[in-house]
């Protein structure tokens, strides 16, 4: 003979039950939903900023640029032109600088000039320095010794600044410093996007 047990009846769930058990959950979902909004906004808005703490258009991918040499047509043609590769090695201990001024720059310019490759548009260009205080901008050619048509405002740099280009067809570009006090400027690293 088999035995037989007697089968538990189920209980039918209560009413009440599964909304207190809903009105708990709810307000933790709130909260989480509030904080991953929170957190985005957060990285988006750092990813945002450029080094000088201006909000700038969201960057695209790095386009290599080569330091090839120095501008100097309103000079003697040569300004460190064997340091020019340091401003794009990747270390921002190395640098290209300009010659020493004893009394501000005293001619339109000097600059550093750079290789893409290829025709680029980069939307943006960085240049850091551990000499603060110059004043410069980017040009561009099809030429490394030009004609050279600015691609950005004007601006004096303090260690680190983002240039918004436009109009930045080309393959070379110079960063053309148009003011400085006295002793030599440094061009620590340039990186375009």
């Amino acid at each position: 003979m088999i035995s037989r047990q007697p089968v538990a009846a189920k209980r039918a769930p209560q009413p009440g039950r599964r909304k207190r058990r809903l009105g708990v959950l709810w307000p933790i979902a709130a909260v989480l939903a509030v904080l991953a909004v929170a957190a985005l906004a957060a990285l988006g808005a750092l990813a945002l900023r450029d080094g000088d703490g201006d909000p700038q258009a969201a960057p695209t991918r790095p386009i290599p640029l080569t330091g090839i040499s120095a501008f100097d047509p309103d000079g003697d043609d040569s300004e460190h032109d064997d340091e020019a590769g340091l401003a794009t090695d990747g270390d921002l201990s190395t640098f290209w600088r300009t010659e020493s001024y004893t009394s501000g720059l005293n001619k339109p310019g000097v600059g550093l000039v750079l290789d893409a490759g290829d025709t680029v548009e980069p939307r943006t260009m960085t240049v850091t320095t551990d000499t603060p205080g110059f004043t410069a901008e980017i040009q561009a050619g099809d030429s490394p010794q030009g004609p050279w048509e600015p691609v950005s405002q004007s601006r004096t740099i303090q260690n680190r600044h983002r240039y918004t280009l436009e109009n930045a067809e080309a393959r070379y570009f110079l960063v053309w410093i148009t003011e400085l006090d006295s002793g030599s400027k440094h061009v620590n690293e340039v990186t375009a996007r």
